[in-house]
């Protein structure tokens, strides 16, 4: 409808078009890419480091409320190697790798933990800045778009 897509964009209904799926599935890849390039970054060119250890942190606080503090809870090497998809020999030696460090610590047998120090980290803060403004791009363009997932 031509009509709609000349209204100003507040009173414009949120009508998706196949072409706006396209132009939002390429935005998305382009996240996804950038998300990359930040995740190794923060682990020294280390993709799959960056992969653990982001998979760890995001286990850890699954148990936590989305605002923020709360509980967070250990999660076994295993629970990592399946929820990514890496075999477990490797996951281990990364984790061996990130307790060696200091950016990660076992709690017994009940699995490791990323503490607050490394989530924290100069690295760590730099990464968080730079995915704020990836998203921040990835909701501008999908908003000039008028794009709706309905």
């Amino acid at each position: 409808m031509a009509f709609e897509r000349d209204m100003p964009p507040a009173i414009a209904p949120a009508v998706s078009t196949p072409d706006d799926f396209a132009i939002a599935a390429r935005l998305a890849g382009e996240f996804f890419v950038r998300g990359v390039e930040i995740v190794a970054r923060a682990h020294n060119g280390d993709l799959l480091r960056g992969i653990i250890f982001t998979a760890i942190a995001v286990a850890n606080g699954e148990a936590a409320p989305v605002s923020g503090g709360g509980e967070r809870r250990p999660v076994s090497v295993m629970s990592i190697c399946h929820s990514i998809g890496v075999p477990y020999e490797t996951t281990r030696r990364y984790v061996n790798i990130l307790v060696a460090e200091g950016l990660c610590v076992r709690d017994g047998r009940r699995g490791v933990i990323i503490p607050a120090s490394a989530l924290l980290g100069p690295e760590m803060e730099v990464a968080y800045r730079e995915t704020s403004a990836s998203i921040n791009r990835l909701a501008s363009a999908l908003r000039r778009i008028n794009y709706s997932p309905v």
